[in-house]
């Protein structure tokens, strides 16, 4: 019987057989366990009458180890490395956290950070103490306590820039972004270390505020905090009628007294530097700096520049006094020059004193300036179109038919005509029967001309010819029969376009030759 309830019928009355390792509802026989894995420690009895544990030691934190648990009740399980590692790592952040006052929460997380570098082997080749004050850091880092990497190192006497390493190698394995230092964290620390009383408090505060104005004007930026903190309460106790040498802020803050001279100085260029006290606790400027590093990066650029032109002008003058002429060098040069261009000026001359006598005389007329007209703009939707009115406008010149151009671009750009229909082969056959008439018409008529000139010459020959004949009395020859001459070409009548007659070429020859059978 068990005190458990059953899911199915609500009965509390349950069978568990540790044998089997089930549980069984006995009013509804719904298993309600199976396989219940046994938590006890079971003891054997060995061969010499030793009884010894069942079972194996398995660590939460590493690799499985199996020694065998010690007889009599003696597990004889030793620490494993691991966990003397963690066991002694925990003792050392408990006694650093307590040296530098954190709570148990802060040690607690700390000693998470370092079962995380145990794990992942980040141990190997650095000492523990160095590791776990770079676990503390890290954890001040991430919760916000006053607390600075150089406390941990006066603590441990361990070089400052070991432990920065560390913490550095520690935050980018574990992938934990540790957030920016604030410098009010450090303020109120600083300040009552420095000892202002019962004002403590409002020099903390003043201080804050200048630290804020620094934040403002991007001071912080690549700066330690520390040194602004300090130049905040060296200003703030001034402020406060406290005598605090910059010595002893020197030793709170723990920085060099360079560095704090040169806070004070970027402080000085910002705008707030120039209020008053009670201006400067009343009023918050709106306006912002640039950061310091970039202000100097101009300035140290702009006095480079400076310096150069300063030597190129040095260096220009000593070069361009060579070049330039004295005054007896002037005066030859002068009259050279007039002397080659006296007819020039001599015209010059002329034309001034005839310009001013016309205008005494008032009949000097200025010349007008042409009035040149503004081109318009052609609109147009196409390219085609631009182009037609461009040739309306502007003759190009007198040989190209602009007709044939417009109709062209009708035929290609018009909508109307589809591209589908085939082409009229009447209307094609009609204009190649035309051209080929008119290229025989001009060829037969070329050729009456030619044959009309022959034929007045060779007319004095058959004259001459006759009276010598007549002279001489011969037997008239056989007359041969002769071919009709042909006649003159007559005009070509036009046939109906849709014949296709090809008229034959006549030679010269042939149009001379009846004349010639007739005379001889």
């Amino acid at each position: 019987m068990s005190s458990r309830v059953c899911r199915t019928c609500g009965g509390s009355d349950i069978d568990v057989d540790q044998a089997r390792g089930s549980a069984v509802c006995t009013g509804c026989g719904s298993v309600l366990e199976d396989n219940i894995i046994v938590s006890e420690v079971q003891f054997v009895e060995g061969s010499g009458g030793v009884s010894s544990a069942v079972g194996q030691f398995v660590s939460a934190d590493g690799p499985v180890k199996a020694p065998l648990l010690g007889s009599g009740f003696h597990t004889s399980v030793g620490k494993e490395s691991r966990a003397q590692t963690l066991q002694s790592g925990k003792r050392q952040i408990q006694q650093l956290g307590s040296q530098l006052q954190l709570n148990q929460h802060c040690l607690d997380t700390a000693f998470n950070f370092f079962k995380l570098v145990v794990s992942k082997h980040l141990t190997r080749g650095r000492k523990t103490e160095h590791v776990i004050a770079a676990c503390l850091y890290l954890v001040c880092r991430t919760e916000g306590t006053p607390h600075m990497l150089l406390d941990l190192s006066d603590l441990l006497q361990v070089n400052v820039y070991i432990l920065g390493k560390t913490f550095l190698l520690l935050a980018r394995e574990l992938c934990i972004n540790a957030p920016a230092i604030d410098p009010c964290l450090y303020i109120p620390r600083f300040a009552h270390m420095l000892e202002f009383g019962l004002k403590t408090h409002e020099v903390s505060m003043t201080a804050l505020r200048l630290v804020q104005r620094m934040k403002r004007d991007w001071m912080h930026t690549g700066r330690r905090p520390s040194g602004l903190c300090g130049a905040a309460l060296l200003v703030a106790a001034r402020m406060h009628k406290f005598r605090r040498s910059v010595k002893d802020v020197i030793s709170v803050v723990k920085v060099c007294q360079t560095t704090l001279r040169k806070r004070l100085t970027e402080f000085e260029d910002t705008p707030t530097s120039q209020l008053t006290i009670d201006e400067f606790m009343r009023v918050d400027l709106e306006q912002e700096c640039d950061p310091p590093s970039f202000t100097a990066s101009q300035h140290k650029a702009k006095m480079q520049q400076v310096d150069f032109y300063n030597v190129l002008s040095l260096i220009g003058s000593l070069y361009v006094l060579q070049y330039i002429l004295n005054a007896k060098e002037v005066e030859v040069k002068t009259e050279l020059w007039m002397k080659q261009n006296a007819e020039y000026l001599k015209e010059q001359k002329e034309k001034e004193e005839r310009i001013n006598k016309e205008k005494e005389q008032g009949t000097y007329k200025e010349k007008k300036k042409k009035k040149y007209k503004k081109r318009e703009q052609i609109m147009a939707s196409t390219a085609g179109e631009a182009i037609e009115k461009m040739l309306e406008k502007k003759k190009i010149s007198s040989k190209i038919n602009y007709d044939v151009l417009r109709d062209l671009n009708r035929g290609t750009g018009s909508p109307s005509r589809s591209t589908s229909d085939p082409p009229d082969v009447t209307t094609t056959r009609k204009r190649l029967n035309r051209r080929r008439r008119r290229k025989s018409s001009e060829t037969n008529r070329d050729l009456a001309a030619n044959a009309s000139i022959m034929r007045k010459r060779y007319s004095l020959l058959i004259i001459i010819s006759t009276t010598e004949a007549a002279a001489e009395p011969t037997p008239e020859p056989e007359q041969e029969p002769s071919a009709d001459p042909p006649a003159a070409p007559l005009p070509m009548e036009e046939e109906d376009e849709e014949e296709e007659v090809e008229e034959e070429c006549v030679s010269a020859l042939q149009l001379v030759g009846g004349q010639f059978r007739l005379l001889f």
